[in-house]
C-alpha cells in the first residue's frame, strides 16, 4: 500500500507541476498575441477564462463525488478515497483539506493526523461520542471501536476527541 502511496504521490506532484507549466505557457501565449493583434488576444483571454471556470465548477463537483464516496464508510482515509476514486492523492488530500475547514455543523468528521486524513461518516462520529460520554477511556473506546471501524491506534482516538472539542462538537 505504501508503495502506492508513493506513486501516487509522484505522479501527483508531476500532475501539478504539468498544470502549472500549461497556465503559465498559454497566459504567455495571450499576452504575446494580445500585444501584435488586441482582438485576438481579448477572445483567447475570454475563452482561456470560461475554460477556467468549467475547471473550477468540475473541482467543485468533485467535493460532492469524494464527499459521497466517504459517507458510504464508517471510517476511511484519504489513501483509499484516492485509490477508489483513482484520483491523485495531493487531489483528494486539497479537497480533504478544504473541506475539513469548515466542519463545525456537519453531521460528519474529518481529522487530520500524521500527513493524512481519516473521516468519519455520522453513524461513526455517533458511536464515538456514545462511548465518549458514557466515560470510556482512550483503550476502552479503541477497543470497541475496532469491532465496528478501522481504527489502528490510539492517537487516532486522540485525534478524533481534539478535532471534535475544537469544533465544539464535545463536551471537554
Amino acid at each position: 500500500m505504501k508503495d502506492v502511496a508513493k506513486k501516487t504521490i509522484f505522479n501527483s506532484k508531476l500532475i501539478e507541476i504539468v498544470k502549472k507549466a500549461i497556465f503559465y505557457l498559454i497566459l504567455g501565449t495571450i499576452i504575446l498575441i494580445f500585444i501584435f493583434n488586441q482582438l485576438v488576444g481579448v477572445l483567447l483571454a475570454g475563452s482561456f477564462f470560461i475554460i477556467y471556470i468549467i475547471y473550477y465548477l468540475f473541482t467543485l463537483s468533485s467535493k460532492r463525488r469524494v464527499l459521497k464516496l466517504m459517507q458510504e464508510y464508517l471510517i476511511i482515509n484519504d489513501i483509499e478515497v484516492a485509490e477508489k476514486l483513482k484520483r491523485p492523492i495531493d487531489d483528494i488530500r486539497k479537497i480533504l483539506s478544504s473541506l475539513s475547514k469548515n466542519q463545525k455543523k456537519k453531521t460528519w468528521l474529518l481529522v487530520f493526523l500524521n500527513k493524512r486524513y481519516l473521516f468519519l461518516n455520522e453513524i461513526g462520529v455517533e458511536k464515538f461520542k456514545e462511548y465518549y460520554s458514557k466515560g470510556y477511556n482512550e483503550k476502552k473506546i479503541l477497543e470497541n471501536l475496532q469491532k465496528d471501524m478501522k481504527i489502528r491506534s490510539r492517537a487516532e482516538i486522540n485525534a478524533i476527541i481534539t478535532t471534535l472539542i475544537n469544533n465544539e462538537r464535545l463536551s471537554n
